[in-house]
């Protein structure tokens, strides 16, 4: 027969392995998900994530009968805007909106690398296409920073007006 003692440490700490065990495995489930996370990233891009690794991606699936894919073009040109490299990351992402052109994100950020490379007329007639396209990302590319100096001249600030009367209709 267990002493008083030993019968009330039993009903004192008996929570506590249990407590350890799931605090454990919460925290290595958090790993998991973060490294899984990244892994099959790693696996859908098919592997290297560097600009290089990218482009040589790029040239050999242009070799392949199917083409360069939309992912791959949309990986490229992320890439190269991490790079600030934004000229180059414009015209990839417009490689990926040549091939699906109803996705709005590589428009979105289409206009956003052009904002950013400066040069105010490839960045123009993109907006002006993008107004009648796809008037709302237009619009959120013209309240973007990125797109505020540009807004000093006319052509910009009419378009920026066309752009809202647009994404109204």
């Amino acid at each position: 027969m267990a002493s008083f003692r030993e019968d009330r440490v039993m009903k004192r700490y008996p929570r506590m392995p249990a407590l350890m065990v799931l605090t454990g495995a919460a925290i290595l489930g958090a790993v998991y998900v973060v490294a899984w996370g990244r892994v099959e990233k790693y696996w859908k891009a098919g592997g290297d994530q560097t600009v290089d690794g990218l482009r040589k991606r790029v040239e050999a699936e242009g070799k392949t009968p199917g083409g360069v894919s939309a992912e791959t073009w949309l990986a490229y040109a992320d890439a190269l805007m991490g790079a600030k490299r934004f000229a180059a990351a414009s015209d990839a992402y417009k490689e990926a909106i040549a091939l699906q052109p109803s996705r709005r994100d590589p428009k979105f950020q289409c206009g956003l690398a052009l904002a950013q490379a400066g040069e105010a007329n490839p960045f123009y007639d993109f907006l002006k296409e993008l107004v009648y396209g796809d008037a709302k990302v237009a619009e959120d590319l013209f309240a973007r920073p990125e797109a505020r100096p540009y807004l000093k001249e006319d052509r910009f600030t009419s378009l920026a007006k066309e752009a809202k009367n647009q994404a109204m209709d």
